[in-house]
């Protein structure tokens, strides 16, 4: 089995990669961008530079798509979809081998999510905080970009599905012009080597 093509930074991005300062983040963005040119390479959209808006800090796609990159350590993964087959997508990778505080979960979860990971042995309580975490920050990327609304940790709740390895949620926050209070969907979630990855599409 051959290897997928490595693609490199077109000249507008090297040209950005040089105004970001800390060397970490450069890494970051060009192992991205890299699965970025990838994955567009789908749609004959490779050569299209995708750069950062400058104040969200969002990646700026081509206008025939929508996408969502994802780092964590050496890993990424991007995402895209046809803007005539979806409004919105969005992704999420973390990593287990980096240890969590459990802590961190009053200010991720909402009540009824607390009460259910207080109820679980202390590993499975961990691992469902971060696919609770995750899933949030898939829902934020799937829906900033076309609401421009931010999103919190506690304006979704999440209920995760063990044997169809999918999370839903509610959210409790209108998205300006795509979603009311109250709306309801549900993304994937899949673990391997070590690492999560969640995603939703609308």
């Amino acid at each position: 089995m051959s290897s997928p093509p490595v693609f490199p930074l077109l000249p507008e991005e090297e040209i950005f990669l040089k105004t970001i300062g800390s060397s970490k983040r450069q890494a970051e963005f060009t192992l991205g961008r890299r699965c970025v040119h990838q994955a567009l390479s789908k749609f004959k959209l490779e050569s299209a530079p995708v750069l950062r808006n400058p104040e969200t800090r969002e990646p700026c796609w081509p206008e025939s798509v929508r996408g969502s990159i994802t780092h964590s350590g050496k890993i990424a993964a991007a995402a895209v979809g046809w803007t005539k087959d979806i409004s919105g997508i969005g992704i999420d990778l973390e990593s287990f081998s980096r240890e969590i505080d459990f802590n961190i979960s009053r200010h991720v979860c909402v009540e009824t999510e607390l009460i259910r990971l207080k109820s679980l042995p202390a590993e499975q309580a961990k691992r469902d905080l971060r696919i609770i975490f995750s899933a949030k920050e898939s829902i934020f990327k799937c829906f900033f970009p076309i609401s421009q609304t931010y999103l919190y940790f506690k304006d979704a709740k999440i209920t995760i599905n063990e044997d169809n390895a999918e999370f839903s949620f509610v959210l409790s926050k209108a998205c300006s012009g795509i979603t009311e209070v109250g709306f309801q969907h549900s993304g994937k979630f899949s673990i391997k080597d070590n690492m999560l990855l969640t995603s939703i599409f609308i």
